[in-house]
């Protein structure tokens, strides 16, 4: 049996640790799910929580506007389409004396329409580095929700091992309630008995009401887990919370090179730091428009007139049409556009050293996590194996009591020392998974698809 335990490993963390639990006592049925359709697997409760999470929805509508941001700054390239319409009135009409004689060229009102056409030709390439600007941020935007995901994908991983994890040590505290009853009324029947004395009886009623507030306390961590992970799911505490318990950690962890190449490519930290260098490198590029001239090209027409219609011009040409090609270069504004270029300069260096500072941070993160999982997988052993000599000690101890060759106190300490021996496997397992949740939101994406 201990050959195909180790060859299992903690594959299924129920069925392991209810044959851990088998020897107590009856075990507590499932309970109902009141109005529950089904029990929450792992997967439902990452589901729902990528929903209906209020994080995600805010980077979702940033990612939003940073698109809207990113057409607006492409459609600065392109032409375009103005018109206007002015009224002028005057008190005098416009006059003009040529050679003695006073000719009107203006009347006491002047209509005025025109519409204009105008492209830009030339602006050092501040339009296209905008553009190009705009489309980093619409991919840190992206990056952003994908950070947003992972960390809510850990969180509620780890919230809902928690919550395996408490409601196992609710039922180990229930079977350690129920050998403490079993144990007091042995005491209680040798002592009516004359058999043993009353301290004995004493011990074991002080025992039996520790492990009622055990219990007691074990329901509320029970409680107050399932309460975290109902609050990630943003669903009511209220809400009755029935998960189901099996779970598979069986996924073969990568060497830790390996972790590491994965978090270089997946880890959106990373990701949006290396486009921040290049984003800060864009701003270089802007800035350096200003040693540039700028060029637009101008078309329009134009119609003149007396009447609100600008029908009817008497006082000269009643419509025109022109292009203009115009060309302003400010070649001096005492180094203004020099600042702006060693100033984008220094923040493509700040961003190159936050790039490192993060690469150096997600390795301590991978690292951290790959040694937790080693040393909860090596933990699980040892505490199976605790957990096998504490169940051996234990029987053999109640056993020898029930035959006047143990004391009470030999009992209860082997009943203390299997129940801490339950709940150190029960921790260690937990540990495990919670390991690898670690480890996946380090890498940025799931171990078992890091193995296809």
């Amino acid at each position: 049996m201990k050959s195909a335990l180790k060859k299992a490993g903690p594959k299924i963390l129920l069925c392991i640790v209810l044959c851990c639990l088998g020897t107590c006592g009856p075990i507590s049925p499932r309970p109902a799910l009141s109005g529950q359709a089904s029990p929450f697997t792992l997967e439902d409760c990452v589901s729902i929580a990528l929903e209906n999470n209020l994080k995600i929805v805010q980077k979702q509508y940033e990612q939003q506007a940073r698109a809207y941001a990113k057409k607006a700054t492409f459609k600065e390239m392109l032409p375009s389409l103005s018109t206007n319409y002015s009224y002028t009135g005057r008190r005098d009409a416009a006059t003009i004396v040529i050679f003695g004689r006073t000719t009107t060229i203006y009347g006491h009102d002047e209509y005025k329409w025109d519409v204009t056409l105008k492209q830009p030709i030339f602006y050092g390439g501040l339009l296209w580095n905008r553009y190009k600007k705009a489309h980093i941020d619409v991919d840190l935007a992206s990056l952003a929700l994908f950070g947003a995901k992972n960390e809510i994908i850990k969180q509620t991983k780890v919230a809902y091992y928690q919550v395996v994890k408490s409601k196992m040590l609710l039922r180990e505290a229930k079977a350690q309630l129920t050998r403490l009853r079993a144990q007091y009324e042995t005491v209680k029947a040798f002592y009516e008995a004359s058999l043993r004395p009353k301290t004995d009886l004493l011990q074991s009623k002080v025992q039996l009401k520790q492990g009622e507030l055990a219990l007691i306390t074990a329901r509320h961590q029970y409680d107050l887990a399932k309460n975290r992970l109902n609050l990630l799911m943003r669903r009511s505490l209220e809400a009755p919370l029935v998960i189901d318990e099996e779970v598979n950690p069986e996924v073969s962890c990568p060497p830790i090179e390996r972790l590491y190449q994965l978090a270089t490519e997946n880890r959106p930290e990373i990701r949006q730091a290396r486009l921040s260098v290049e984003r800060a490198r864009r701003d270089i590029q802007i800035a350096s428009s200003g040693f540039w001239p700028r060029v637009d090209l101008t078309a329009s027409y134009t119609k003149d007139g007396v009447t609100p219609d600008v029908s009817d011009n008497p006082y000269g040409d009643h419509e025109n049409a022109l292009v203009l090609l115009n060309a302003s270069w400010e070649f001096f504004a005492w180094g203004k556009s020099m600042d702006k270029v060693a100033a984008a300069k220094r923040q493509l260096e700040a961003a190159k050293a936050q790039l490192q500072d993060v690469i150096d941070h997600v390795r301590l993160e991978v690292k951290n996590a790959y040694l937790l999982f080693h040393d909860a997988k090596e933990g699980i052993k040892v505490a199976r194996s605790a957990l096998d000599s504490a169940k051996e000690d234990y029987e053999l101890n109640v056993s020898r009591y029930k035959n006047q060759l143990a004391s009470n106190t030999d009992v209860l300490d082997a009943q203390s020392r299997l129940t801490k021996a339950r709940s150190d496997y029960i921790s260690a397992v937990a540990s495990e998974l919670t390991a690898l949740a670690n480890i996946e939101y380090a890498i940025g994406r799931e171990l078992d698809k890091c193995m296809k």
